[in-house]
């Protein structure tokens, strides 16, 4: 079933790379003092009551969650809201049995410490670092239930919500939000701690349908990019446009507007505003 899925784990591990790879300096954690200051400040939050959401935590045994710093363990039961909205959202689908987390998120030491035992620390993209992913265990997770996970993973990455890479090593699925889905799982996570999931729980039949809601005040496009923006209104948001930067086709190279739409996205999830735009957006 792993090597199976090895041709779509590339796939998504390239999406990632090229998607979220300009923001790394951004958002990475450099070290344990950092995330603690993110928990303070709302960039990072917990996860809430586990076992409401049919989610298991590996907090120990073999390759528990902060292994390489279990003095700090609940510290690194954390991620981004919209992981966090995210992993509520995955777990609510699977009906066999709660899923196994054995990773939230990191810092950038704690990734270099891992290197020596993980090999799939060794990457260019740290989203665990960012707060953005998180891992599902298979060992040790009954085989219906593993098999219905993938399947869970498979229909929410062709639907566009989720980016998933199977690692070998770790025998895990390393499970990361799709940019245009931040702000929903967001919305998610609000939700939940206000009492309105829209994620569906464990015990509940009726099956969670993600949208996609935006308001936007007005956008006035500024120079060079007005007249292929409104050229282009009517192509689906999910699709890079075939905008053109010193003369590369954006749409092959897949940096596009969601690309540089991203840059909105990482000034929420580093709960600052940098007002350095190539057009306005007032929301």
């Amino acid at each position: 079933m792993v090597a199976a899925q090895a041709p779509r784990s590339g796939i998504a591990a390239a999406a990632i790379r090229d998607v979220y790879e300009p923001y790394v300096d951004a958002l990475a954690l450099p070290d344990f003092v950092h995330i603690e200051e993110a928990l303070a400040t709302g960039g990072l939050v917990p996860l809430p009551h586990p076992e409401q959401f049919n989610v298991r935590l590996r907090l120990d045994g073999t390759n528990p969650i902060a292994e390489k710093d279990i003095a700090h363990q609940a510290s690194y039961v954390s991620a981004r809201p919209a992981t966090i909205g995210c992993l509520i959202d995955v777990a609510s689908r699977v009906k066999t049995g709660p899923i196994e987390i054995t990773s939230l998120v990191r810092h950038l030491d704690y990734q270099q410490q891992l290197l020596a035992t993980n090999g799939n620390a060794a990457t260019a993209v740290p989203t665990h670092a960012l707060g953005l992913a998180f891992d599902i265990a298979m060992v040790n997770t009954p085989l219906d239930t593993v098999l219905e996970i993938r399947d869970v993973l498979q229909r929410m990455s062709d639907a566009g919500d989720i980016l998933v890479i199977v690692e070998r090593q770790q025998l895990v699925f390393h499970v990361v939000p799709q940019p245009s889905r931040l702000g929903w799982y967001a919305q998610v996570y609000s939700d939940v701690i206000a009492g309105r999931s829209r994620a569906r729980r464990a015990d509940a039949d009726a099956t969670v349908n993600p949208v996609v809601t935006t308001a936007i005040g007005s956008i006035r496009p500024l120079p060079p990019w007005a007249a292929e923006w409104w050229a282009a209104e009517n192509v689906p948001v999910d699709l890079p446009m075939a905008l053109r930067d010193d003369g590369i086709d954006a749409t092959t190279s897949g940096r596009g507007v969601v690309g540089r739409c991203l840059t909105f996205v990482s000034t929420i999830l580093a709960a600052t505003w940098q007002k350095t735009w190539s057009w306005s957006v007032a929301l």
